[in-house]
Formats: C-alpha cells, sequence, structure tokens
C-alpha cells in the first residue's frame, strides 16, 4: 500500500513518470489490438477458404461428379490461394496502419514533456530579458550623463566609456534573445508583401556610421522586383544580423557587397558577400547554433554573443525560405538567403511599386579613407 501510495504523488508531480505510463499502456495496448487484428486475419483466412472449398464440393456434386478431376482440384487449389493472398494482403495492411498510428501516438506523447519545457524556457528568457532591460538602460543613461563632465580623470572617462560599450553589447544580447522569444508561435507573426530593396536601405541607413568606422566599401544591387512575402520586422532583423556579421567580420578597408534579386522561379535572393576572415570548414556546420563561437576568444573581441545567425536561422525558416554559406579562411564568405516572392505585385502600395522601380540598379557606398 505504501508503494502504492508513493507511486501515486510522484506520478501526479512528475509528468516524465506520467508520460513512461502512458507509454507503456499505449505499447500494452497495442501489442493486444495486433494480436486482435492477426486473430481476426487467420480466422477470415480460414473461413474463406473452408467456404471456397464447400462451394466447390457443391458444384461438382451438381454437375454430377462422383470423384474430383485434375482439372476441378487445380481450380479449387487456384482459388483457395487466390483467398490466401488476399487475406494476407489486408492482414498485412492493417498491422501496418495500426503500427504507424499507434507510433505516431507514442511520439506525440513523449514529446509533451519537451514541448513545454521547452516553451517554458523561451517564456522564461523572454520574462527575464524584459526584465533586465529598464535596469540597463538606466545604468547606461547615468554612464552617459557622468561623461559630460569635463573634468571627469580620464582614467575614469575611459572606464565609463569601456562599459557603455559593454552595456551595448548586452543589450543587444537582450534583444537577441526576445527575438527567440517572440517568434515561438509563427501563428501570431503578421505577413504582408514587403520591399526588400526599403528593408536593406533601412538596413544600411542604421549600420552607415560602424561601416565609416572601419573605412569599408560597400555596394549594393537591386533588381526590379524585390517583394516577398514576409514580416517586415523579421526581415530587418535577418539583414541586420548578416549585414553585421559581414562587418564585424572584414577587416578596415574590405569589402562589401549586398543584392537583391529575383531568381525567377519564385524566390528573391538576399546574397551578402564580404572579403572578411572567413569560417574555418569545421566551424561552418555549426554556426547556425544557438551560443556557438567560432574561435571563441576572437568573437568576444568583436563583440558577438553566437546568437544572431541562429535567429536568422529560425526567421528565414518562419518564411518558408532557406540559407546558404560560403566561405574559406582569408577568402571572405557569401550568404544567401533565398524567400518566397510576394502575393502578387498589385498587392503592394503604390509608393513601395514606384521605389523599387526607381531604385533599381546597382550603386556603391564607399566609406574607405580615399573617399574621406
Amino acid at each position: 500500500m505504501v508503494l502504492v501510495t508513493a507511486f501515486a504523488t510522484r506520478y501526479r508531480e512528475d509528468p516524465f513518470l506520467r508520460t513512461e505510463a502512458a507509454i507503456v499502456f499505449l505499447q500494452i495496448t497495442f501489442a493486444l489490438i495486433l494480436l486482435g487484428v492477426v486473430w481476426a486475419g487467420f480466422n477470415s483466412v480460414h473461413q474463406d477458404v473452408t467456404n471456397a472449398l464447400i462451394a466447390h464440393l457443391i458444384d461438382a456434386a451438381q454437375k454430377g461428379k462422383t470423384a474430383l478431376g485434375s482439372g476441378a482440384a487445380a481450380d479449387i487449389l487456384h482459388n483457395v490461394q487466390e483467398v490466401q493472398a488476399k487475406s494476407l494482403v489486408a492482414i498485412v495492411t492493417s498491422i501496418i496502419l495500426t503500427t504507424a498510428l499507434f507510433g505516431y501516438a507514442l511520439a506525440r506523447l513523449a514529446l509533451i514533456p519537451t514541448r513545454n519545457a521547452l516553451n517554458s524556457q523561451k517564456q522564461f528568457i523572454g520574462n527575464i530579458a524584459h526584465e533586465l532591460r529598464t535596469p540597463l538602460s538606466i545604468i547606461k543613461t547615468n554612464a552617459e550623463v557622468t561623461l559630460f563632465d569635463q573634468t571627469l580623470d580620464p582614467s575614469v572617462r575611459k572606464v565609463m566609456e569601456s562599459n557603455i560599450e559593454e552595456l551595448d553589447r548586452i543589450s543587444q544580447i537582450i534583444n537577441n534573445l526576445l527575438s527567440l522569444s517572440a517568434f515561438v508561435r509563427p501563428e501570431r507573426i503578421e505577413f504582408t508583401n514587403v520591399d526588400m530593396g526599403s528593408v536593406i536601405h533601412a538596413v544600411i541607413s542604421d549600420v552607415s556610421p560602424l561601416i565609416k568606422q572601419k573605412n569599408q566599401t560597400l555596394s549594393i544591387k537591386k533588381g526590379d522586383f524585390a517583394v516577398v512575402w514576409g514580416n517586415r520586422s523579421a526581415l530587418e532583423q535577418i539583414a541586420m544580423n548578416l549585414l553585421k556579421n559581414s562587418i564585424n567580420y572584414t577587416n578596415p578597408g574590405g569589402e562589401i557587397q549586398v543584392s537583391v534579386q529575383p531568381d525567377y522561379v519564385g524566390s528573391i535572393l538576399l546574397t551578402i558577400r564580404d572579403t572578411g576572415l572567413g569560417i574555418a570548414r569545421k566551424d561552418l556546420f555549426r554556426v547556425f547554433e544557438p551560443f556557438y563561437r567560432a574561435e571563441e576568444s576572437r568573437s568576444r573581441q568583436r563583440g558577438f554573443s553566437g546568437l544572431g545567425l541562429a535567429i536568422v536561422s529560425e526567421l528565414v525558416k518562419l518564411h518558408r525560405g532557406k540559407i546558404t554559406i560560403q566561405s574559406a579562411v582569408g577568402r571572405g564568405t557569401t550568404v544567401v538567403v533565398t524567400l518566397p516572392c510576394g502575393k502578387t505585385d498589385e498587392d503592394m502600395p503604390k509608393k513601395h511599386r514606384n521605389t523599387t522601380k526607381e531604385e533599381s540598379g546597382e550603386i556603391a557606398i564607399d566609406f574607405s579613407t580615399s573617399r574621406r
């Protein structure tokens, strides 16, 4: 009795134990059903064979035959084999369908605790990230106000500036965590026709100070049609993360090329190519893993948390697109994002259609020292 009570208590408190017990119960049920199917199948075969034999014997008796000739015996054997084959197919089909049905039920049941734990984890991360935003903003504001003091000691000023840089890094990590949390339920994301050309120009406007600081050359090429079916905020984050990666991993004076072109088979290709450090082969297969960083010490120096490409990967999947990376150490990286075209060009607002046509072609933005 004590064991039963202890088991019942643990069963109520432990979701994994409940899942294990449910799986065992389903397996026992499956075994019983399978035995029932096999028994019913063999019983049906026996009944069909018996009926076939009786029918042939009655037919022979009505024709006045006292004995079965070789031809009649062959007919009976053929009919019996036909009945057996049909019954065997029915039995095998029933077993396969039953196995598939219970296999699916077991998989769904086994993954329930994992799904719940994952959703709870993402919700927890989102809540923590929201809570951290306010105090971090206050700390950064106080540090920036302190820097206005012209009499501030140079060593203290240097420390305060370093603190602000680190606070910016933390803010970026928090924004990435919120992004991972926000896209847990894709059905809540609103999709519309979005002009990727305007998205790219908005992102480049935001990162222009960083490009100028590193004296890099940025060129943009956009086709006549660049409308995709997606969420503008998510698309901006895809472009922002990829472009920041290229900027940060490209040395001063390097070159970055951005292209938005249709592939004329129903997709828009966003291509970002740089002349940066490149990615080693051993790291290339893991760059989309959350918190994975190739050459960790180098990543820290460049201000990366290992979440950017993981978020890009999730957002591209959300848009039913795909992302490919080609890279070699010392020779740069090329990232190609394939996104579905917009539903119809007529659905786009007029200003977007006009912008697409007027801004098509190639332009170059050069922030290298030779232009300054």
